[in-house]
């Protein structure tokens, strides 16, 4: 419980992630909505990753401070975002800070410590897949290490996965910070459930032909992602096209690779897209080979899309995904086990039906507004006493 202040005539949030279009765009929208429904000036601090000359829209929000972020911990230009954080917490009173994404919750946590402790200040983090999961690599150490270490400047530490959970229950132990778990962050199942776009135009707009068997990626394109790996499946399978949304550092060697491969006809690079729901409805399966996940919104909005889902086995898709049942899992270095479901999927109709029949109902526990209960949930708790 936060110790109660003075009674204050504005009341104010900010929401603070490593950048503003894919991460609170895509994530954050709903809940600062509720923010503002609740009286509260909402801003966010977040990097400018909006493409030159696209507008800059952040829905209610009522400042936007950009402000970078680097994601190498020892990256120097992140001490001049160390200080744009702790210049903003000066400038503004702020009743809850919530933390987003690792490096950047990170600086602000530390730049907010004096603030936290002196002013009681409520800071909130919520994990969206702790780098150092099971099986991770040892140098990814360093960032338990400074999760503990950040403990005491953070009131509630919020995870989307049960292994996560646990990790928090064991860090917060003995500490004032409260450790939750939600179910994620919030899949909008009513914008993908049900044939919410013409399958015939999409294929048509992206040259695909209409009994083309589709497979689907949406995610950023970065090593962890592990798209290569899918654009080398996909081409290996005469007649099976592939549709990627998004963008990232691996986008131009993956588009090299599906030129070498002699399957860039077929392997169709459609860069990031607001409308990325909606092309679900041109899809057949989904495929999701991230080494790392938290939980996998892009998944779970596929499976509730109907799709049978071809993903690797680790921590995130794990919480929802069933080997044979409603998805088909592999190591995400299995090459061989990813062509097969392919082949395997592209050939079997009924497979597939059954396979996203049963995604459906799994992907229900994560729809958006059980997501909302449980988060505003903690920020009523977690508010100070005069704002509940």
């Amino acid at each position: 419980m936060r110790r109660k202040r003075g009674i204050k005539l504005n009341k104010r949030v900010l929401f603070i992630a490593s950048v503003a279009k894919k991460h609170i765009l895509q994530f954050h929208i709903p809940y600062m909505k509720w923010f503002k429904e609740q009286g509260y000036t909402v801003d966010v601090c977040a990097g400018n990753d909006f493409d030159p000359g696209e507008k800059v829209k952040i829905p209610y929000c009522d400042n936007y401070y950009a402000v970078p972020f680097y994601r190498s911990p020892f990256a120097v230009k992140n001490i001049s975002s160390y200080r744009a954080v702790k210049r903003l917490a000066k400038e503004n009173s702020y009743d809850l800070i919530h933390c987003h994404t690792p490096i950047a919750a990170a600086i602000a946590r530390f730049a907010l410590r004096k603030k936290h402790k002196k002013d009681g200040l409520t800071v909130l983090y919520t994990a969206h897949g702790f780098h150092f999961y099971k099986g991770a690599p040892k140098i990814y150490k360093l960032y338990y290490l400074a999760e503990k270490f950040l403990v005491p400047y953070t009131d509630a530490l919020i995870t989307i996965n049960d292994e996560d959970y646990k990790i928090a229950q064991k860090i917060c132990s003995g500490k004032k910070c409260l450790p939750f778990l939600i179910p994620g962050i919030g899949a909008q199942l009513d914008k993908v459930s049900g044939n919410i776009g013409d399958r015939k135009a999409l294929r048509a707009k992206f040259k695909i032909p209409e009994e083309a068997f589709l497979i689907m990626s949406n995610s950023e394109i970065n090593a962890n992602k592990n798209v290569m790996l899918s654009v080398r499946a996909a081409a290996s399978i005469p007649d099976v096209y592939m549709l990627v949304c998004g963008n990232g550092s691996k986008l131009e060697e993956c588009k090299a690779l599906a030129k070498q491969l002699g399957a860039d006809d077929r392997i169709i690079f459609a860069g990031y897209r607001y409308d990325a729901k909606t092309l679900l409805s041109a899809a057949d399966a989904f495929i999701f080979p991230s080494r790392r996940e938290g939980l996998g919104l892009a998944a779970i909005e596929a499976m509730a899309a109907g799709l049978p889902l071809i993903a690797a086995a680790n921590r995130g898709t794990l919480e929802y995904a069933v080997d044979g049942v409603n998805a088909l899992l592999y190591d995400p270095s299995d090459f061989l086990g990813f062509c097969g479901a392919i082949r395997r999927l592209s050939g079997d109709r009924e497979l597939c039906r059954v396979l996203g029949e049963n995604g459906k109902r799994a992907a229900e526990k994560y729809d958006l507004p059980h997501a909302i209960d449980a988060m505003t949930a903690i920020y009523k708790q977690m508010l100070p006493t005069e704002n509940k």
